[in-house]
C-alpha cells in the first residue's frame, strides 16, 4: 500500500472534534432500528466527512452505542483502507480481535472487539465499501466486549441492508 494511502486511511480514523458542517451528504439508506437515534456529530476535514449518531438519551462523547457514517474521496480499495484501519487498532486497543465477515473486492464487513485507551472495551461491525466516488464506511460501534446474540444478528442485517444513494 502507498504511505499517502495509509496516512488517508488513517485520518479518516482520527477526526478532531472540529466543527459542524451540515452540508454533510447522506451517503447511505440505513434501516436503523426501532428507536430513535440521534444524529450527535457532522464533521468534514479535506476530503473525509463523518457523521455520528447515537442511541436515545446518549452524546457524540458520552455512549453506550454509535453508529459512525463515514465517506472519504480517495480511490483506494477497502483492503487498503483495512490496512491503516488495523494498524490504527494495533496501537490504540490492545488486546484486540478481528476477523471479516464478508470480504469482497470491493465490500468488506469486519468484526472487531477490544480494548481501547480512550473508550474501554468496544465491539463493532465496520462495513467498508469502496465506490466511483471514494470508500465509504458504516460502523455500529458498542462499548462493552459482547453483545446479545438477538442485537449482534439484527446489526449484521441492518448492516448488510444498508445501500448506498449513489
Amino acid at each position: 500500500m502507498k504511505p499517502n494511502l495509509a496516512a488517508a486511511a488513517i485520518v479518516m480514523l482520527l477526526l478532531p472534534a472540529g466543527a459542524v458542517f451540515a452540508q454533510t451528504p447522506a451517503d447511505w439508506d440505513i434501516p436503523f432500528d426501532s428507536r430513535d437515534w440521534k444524529l450527535a456529530a457532522e464533521r468534514q476535514e479535506g476530503r473525509t466527512t463523518e457523521r455520528i449518531y447515537v442511541a436515545p438519551g446518549e452524546s457524540e462523547y458520552f455512549w453506550n452505542e454509535k453508529l459512525t457514517v463515514a465517506h472519504q474521496r480517495l480511490a483506494f480499495s477497502p483492503e487498503d483502507y483495512l490496512v491503516g484501519f488495523l494498524q490504527y487498532m494495533s496501537d490504540q486497543c490492545r488486546p484486540y480481535t478481528s476477523k471479516p465477515l464478508v470480504q469482497e473486492a470491493n465490500d468488506v464487513l469486519l468484526q472487531w472487539e477490544g480494548n481501547c485507551f480512550v473508550t474501554g472495551e468496544q465491539f463493532e461491525y465496520r462495513r467498508i465499501v469502496a465506490a466511483k466516488d471514494g470508500v465509504h464506511v458504516l460502523a455500529y460501534t458498542v462499548k462493552a466486549n459482547r453483545i446479545s446474540e438477538p442485537k449482534r444478528e439484527a446489526w449484521l442485517n441492518i448492516l448488510r441492508e444498508a445501500k448506498l444513494k449513489n
